[in-house]
C-alpha cells in the first residue's frame, strides 16, 4: 500500500505544482473523476485547524513544535515521505505573542530556565522581521497543514489575513494563508483548492477558549454589559455543519468527488492543567488550607483557578484574594461546561448525518489523563519529581493548554485509531515514546533536581494565553 501511496502522492503533486497559484473554481464542475478507492482515499492529506493542528508547543509556533504536529505525524504514518506533506514552518525563536512589555517585539516560544525556575523567551524578532521567520514561504500551492494557531469557526470561511481574523491583528494566517498571493482566499477556499481526498479539520476550540482564558467568560447573559467572548451555542451548531458541507461540496463541485473528514471534538476545560482546581491551587502555591484563611478569591466560590495568571499575580506581589480575572466562579465554570456540552452535541450531530465525516473523540481522550502525572503541569511536576522526569511525563507543553511533542503523538494516534475503524485501514500508531520533549530547548537542566520553588512573570502568562485573545 505504502509504494503505491508514494507513487500517488507524486502525481498529486505534480498536479498541483503545474496548477501554480490559480485557486480560482470553474463556474461549473465538467470533471467525471471517480469516488477515490482503495490507496487513492490517502493520496492527497491536507489538514486544516486552529493551533492545535498547527503543532503550537510552548505558547508559540516553531518547528521544534511543528516537527510533531498531529497532521505531520498522521502524514508519515500513512507512508508520505519526508518534505511531501509541507507546512509554514517558523524559525527560532518561533513567533507567539506580544505581550513582551514592546509592542514592536515578538516573543518567541516559551522556554524553561532551570536556573531560575520559571519560563522565558526562547527569544524575540521585531515585528517587522516577523515575515523572514517563514522557511516555507516560497512553497509554490497552499500548504498541506493549514492550521492557523487562534483561528476561530467563523474564521475558517472568512478571514483572509491579519485585517480580517476575528481577533484583529493575528499574526498567522499572513504566514499560513499568504495572501493575496493566492487570490485573497480563506483556510476553507485554500483547503478545498488542494482537493483533498481526505483531511482532518479540526476548529472550535477557540470559541470557548477565548472567554475561558480570560477569566471572565460571557455569552451576553451572565455579563450583559460585557463584551460577549463565546461563540452562542445557537450559532456554533449551524456553523458547524455550513463548516462540513462546504469542504463536501466544494471540493465535489470543484474536483470531482467527495474527501472523507476526519474531525474532533472540545476538551472539556477541566482536562487541561492551565485551568486548576482552588485546592490543588493552594498546594502548588504554598498556601493555607481554606480552614486557615477563607478569603482565598475576590469570587468566594471559584472552583477553578487560571493557574499561570495566579501564580503571576501572586509573583509579583499581589495579596489575596486572588483578583476574579485569574479564577472562574462557579457559575462562569457552569457556563463553559454547558458551551463545551451544546458544541459537542452539535459536532456529533453534524458528523452522524454526514457519511463522509467520523468524528475522534478527543474530550473523552483527555478527560482520562492522569492530572498528577501527564496531564499535569510541567510546572508543578518539576516542583515534585524534577524537571527531567516532569517532561518526561506530562504530555502538556509550558503554556499548559497545547501538548508537547508527546502529547501531539498521542493525537495522532487518536486520529489514527478513529481511521482504522472508520474504514478498516491499518495503520501503526506513533512510537510515542520515542518522541521527546525539551523544555529547555538545549540549554539544559543544570543538575536537574526538583526546584524548591518556582515562579512566572506577567510576560509569560500573558504570553501562554495570547493565541486566544
Amino acid at each position: 500500500m505504502r509504494k503505491s501511496l508514494i507513487i500517488l502522492l507524486g502525481a498529486a503533486l505534480a498536479g498541483l505544482l503545474a496548477t501554480g497559484c490559480d485557486l480560482e473554481a470553474p463556474g461549473h464542475s465538467t470533471l467525471t473523476v471517480e469516488q477515490p478507492s482503495g490507496a487513492a482515499v490517502f493520496g492527497n492529506y491536507v489538514a486544516a485547524g486552529n493551533s492545535l493542528t498547527a503543532g503550537f508547543m510552548d505558547g508559540g509556533l516553531m518547528m521544534a513544535g511543528q516537527a510533531t504536529s498531529f497532521p505531520q505525524l498522521i502524514a508519515t504514518q500513512m507512508g508520505y515521505p519526508a518534505g511531501s506533506f509541507m507546512q509554514p514552518l517558523l524559525a527560532s525563536p518561533g513567533l507567539g505573542t506580544r505581550s513582551t512589555g514592546d509592542p514592536m517585539i515578538a516573543g518567541g516560544v516559551l522556554r524553561f530556565d532551570a536556573t531560575t525556575g520559571m519560563p522565558t523567551f526562547l527569544g524575540t524578532t521585531p515585528v517587522t522581521s516577523v515575515p523572514s521567520l517563514l522557511l516555507t514561504a516560497t512553497w509554490p500551492v497552499p500548504f498541506s497543514n493549514l492550521g492557523v494557531p487562534g483561528a476561530t469557526l467563523l474564521d475558517f470561511s472568512a478571514a483572509l489575513d491579519r485585517t480580517t481574523s476575528q481577533a484583529p491583528g493575528n499574526a498567522f494566517f499572513d504566514l499560513v494563508l499568504r495572501n493575496p498571493t493566492f487570490g485573497n482566499k480563506s483556510m476553507r477556499d485554500q483547503l478545498i483548492a488542494r482537493g483533498p481526498t481526505i483531511a482532518t479539520l479540526w476548529l472550535g476550540n477557540n470559541d470557548v477558549l477565548g472567554g475561558a482564558t480570560s477569566g471572565q467568560p460571557n455569552d451576553g447573559v451572565l455579563y450583559p454589559a460585557e463584551d460577549v467572548n463565546l461563540t452562542p451555542p445557537a450559532l456554533f451548531g449551524p456553523m458547524y455543519a455550513d463548516m462540513l458541507d462546504s469542504v463536501l461540496d466544494g471540493v465535489e463541485n470543484r474536483h470531482g468527488f467527495r474527501p472523507l473528514i476526519f474531525t474532533a471534538n472540545i476538551p472539556s476545560i477541566t482536562s487541561v492543567p492551565y485551568f486548576m482546581p482552588t485546592a490543588m491551587f493552594r498546594q502548588v502555591a504554598g498556601l493555607p488550607d481554606a480552614g486557615t484563611l477563607p478569603v482565598f478569591t475576590e469570587e468566594a466560590d471559584a472552583p477553578l483557578v487560571i493557574f499561570l495568571d495566579a501564580m503571576a499575580y501572586l509573583g509579583a506581589g499581589g495579596t489575596l484574594p486572588l483578583p476574579a480575572a485569574t479564577t472562574l466562579s462557579a457559575a462562569e465554570t457552569q457556563l463553559v461546561g454547558d458551551t463545551v456540552d451544546a458544541y459537542n452535541a452539535a459536532i456529533a450531530a453534524a458528523v452522524d448525518a454526514r457519511p463522509e465525516v467520523f468524528l475522534y473523540d478527543a474530550n473523552a481522550a483527555l478527560a482520562a489523563l492522569n492530572p498528577m502525572a501527564e496531564g499535569a503541569h510541567f510546572l508543578v511536576l518539576a516542583g515534585s519529581v524534577g524537571p527531567v522526569t516532569a517532561a518526561q511525563t506530562t504530555l502538556f507543553s509550558l503554556d499548559g493548554i497545547h501538548p508537547n511533542n508527546r502529547g501531539y503523538g498521542v493525537v495522532a494516534n487518536g486520529f489514527l485509531a478513529t481511521m482504522n475503524a472508520s474504514l478498516g485501514t491499518d495503520f501503526p500508531m506513533v512510537d510515542v515514546g520515542a518522541l521527546t520533549w525539551d523544555p529547555t530547548y538545549g540549554v539544559g537542566y543544570g543538575t536537574g533536581k526538583a526546584a524548591e520553588s518556582f515562579s512566572v512573570t506577567p510576560e509569560m502568562a500573558a504570553a501562554a494565553k495570547a493565541i486566544f485573545r
